[in-house]
């Protein structure tokens, strides 16, 4: 049987406010491979988890919308209650193709996910990841993704969190053609502490859109947010992070910050941090700086031997590090560091 076409004119546009630097609709072409395609995630799950298939949860949006058309069932992962897996939840091969995926961790239950994003030559891919976190749970994500160049990729993950759960999320991208990793964490309950941090590190023609959607809907929680970017060449970088502090959400104390290297005249960088405060007893702030290099760090290295191209990669590490200084996993922050050092080997 013939899958019904896609009509990309329902594909996100640079017309719509939240997708005006990421036109997934421009950059599209009928002879993407994926479109209509129902993606097959493998995933390496660890003893005492369950994974099964069924109708899940639909997010919202465009893009929801099709993956619920496009992506079949839904794929279900089920953490019960005290369960503290030994291992990650590994979710790998979301090579082209629509993807459903519900994740529920139930109470002072806690999880590991590696989601592993390697497209397809000239690929189209597209995931609906819902995850709950019942009171007390613990999640910690963690995204790298190295698609080729001519690659387009749209990951959105909603997060809702419950009474005195913690989340932590760290992500790599390397961009593609287009691509936006998307993340929404609601706050339903009181004493939620959440850090959300990552790295885009840019080259040639590609393109990386990190989009963070914070809604604090109850008293006492504690956010943070670092995203750092390096971009060159033809590259542009997006990010765009908002907090919503409800009235209810009294003691709230959220940090939000974008920092970026323009490494070329013809790279771009977009930045949108915001704040949306009905709360009266809140700490928040944003801050976002885009810059080069500076200059009189490169001299004070040259002057003590250090060649000019290992002095910016240098620099540029230890910019980029700090975005992975809270992950606890010391062997993944050692293979996110030296997947950054192979990157500025040949472009910083």
């Amino acid at each position: 049987m013939t899958p019904m076409p896609l009509d990309l004119k329902t594909l996100p546009h640079r017309r719509q406010e939240a997708w005006k630097w990421t036109d997934v609709q421009a950059k599209v072409s009928e002879d993407q491979n994926g479109l209509t395609r129902t993606a097959l995630p493998e995933f390496d799950v660890p003893d005492g988890v369950k994974l099964s298939e069924g109708e899940g949860h639909k997010g919202t949006g465009a893009m929801a919308e099709l993956a619920a058309q496009f992506g079949g069932q839904s794929w279900n992962v089920y953490v019960p209650a005290g369960t503290h897996p030994a291992s990650d939840l590994v979710i790998d091969r979301l090579a082209q193709g629509h993807a459903r995926i519900a994740i529920m961790v139930d109470k002072a239950a806690s999880l590991t996910i590696t989601e592993n994003y390697e497209g397809a030559e000239n690929g189209f891919s597209n995931l609906d990841l819902q995850i709950h976190l019942a009171e007390g749970a613990t999640l910690h994500r963690r995204v790298i993704h190295r698609d080729p160049e001519s690659h387009i990729r749209v990951s959105h993950a909603h997060i809702a969190a419950e009474a005195n759960t913690k989340v932590t999320q760290h992500c790599l991208s390397f961009g593609g053609a287009l691509s936006r990793l998307e993340t929404h964490l609601t706050c339903e309950g009181e004493g939620v502490t959440a850090v959300l941090n990552g790295a885009y590190l840019l080259r040639d023609n590609r393109h990386t859109d990190m989009t963070t959607f914070i809604r604090l809907k109850q008293s006492d929680s504690h956010i943070r947010q670092a995203i750092k970017g390096v971009v060159t060449d033809k590259t542009r970088g997006v990010f765009q992070g908002k907090f919503l502090v409800e009235r209810p959400a009294q003691h709230t104390d959220a940090a939000m910050r974008h920092d970026a290297l323009m490494l070329s005249d013809t790279c771009e960088v977009r930045a949108k941090p915001e704040l949306e405060i009905y709360a009266d007893d809140v700490a928040c702030e944003h801050g976002n700086t885009i810059g080069a290099l500076d200059d009189s760090a490169l001299f004070y290295m040259r002057q003590r031997g250090i060649p000019l191209k290992q002095a910016r990669a240098l620099l540029t590490e230890a910019f980029v590090a700090e975005a992975f200084d809270s992950l606890a996993d010391g062997v993944l922050r050692e293979s996110l560091n030296a997947q950054i050092q192979e990157w500025l080997e040949t472009n910083a």
